[in-house]
């Protein structure tokens, strides 16, 4: 079962950059991230088999991760080290997923969804497919109705807006009177002026 599932992988590879090109060594002894010697002797694990390796030591997890610029040379390090004691310690390692830097110009970016698709997530949803927009009708300019009763309507006669209702009372224009017939505005009537202040000793005096 395990080799159907690995030849299924084998198939998904495209091509080689594909491949794993680094791995991860785990139970890593604590003084190869504090004796210099002791790294050393860590890193030339890994050298012999590509002298321009990169080290990544990761002290707070126990774990270095060593890239190498051939896939080839990762399948190495990892046959290597696999149950490989050092120090005492008996080493692990697994291959690390590839990092592949893709252009701006890529088609990896995000993209938006199609368009028949579009009217379901937007807010204000867009119209369904095949929608057409209708043309509108002009706006009612004339008022037929306002234009008859106008017409209708005299310089002396009067003229009933509101017919009335029950507990509304009716409204009806009259012609205006003529100037002749315009009562004058009333005249204010005169105000009596307050007497002045008259001083006390004056007051005692009198009573």
């Amino acid at each position: 079962m395990h080799s159907d599932d690995l030849h299924e992988k084998l198939q998904n590879i495209e091509c080689e950059e594909d491949l794993p090109n680094a791995v991860i060594v785990t139970n890593v002894p604590v003084e190869v991230f504090s004796v210099d010697q002791q790294k050393a002797n860590f890193s030339d694990l890994f050298t012999q088999i590509e002298s321009g390796c990169h080290f990544n030591f990761l002290r707070s997890f126990r774990r270095v991760r060593i890239t190498f610029e051939k896939p080839e040379s990762a399948t190495a390090a990892k046959l290597l080290t696999q149950h490989l004691s050092f120090n005492g310690t008996i080493l692990k390692s697994f291959f690390a997923q590839r990092i592949r830097l893709r252009d701006a110009s890529d088609d990896g970016l995000l993209k938006l969804p199609p368009l028949e698709k579009q009217f379901l997530i937007s807010p204000p949803a867009s119209p369904p497919v095949g929608w057409e927009q209708s043309h509108e009708m002009a706006p009612v300019v004339c008022n037929f109705d306002l234009m008859a009763k106008l017409a209708a309507l005299t310089v002396n006669d009067t003229f009933e807006v509101y017919e009335g209702d029950e507990d509304k009372p009716k409204i009806v224009i009259h012609p205006a009177n003529e100037e002749g017939n315009v009562m004058p505005a009333q005249s204010l009537m005169p105000k009596t002026p307050r007497p002045p202040n008259t001083p006390r000793s004056v007051r005692e005096k009198h009573t």
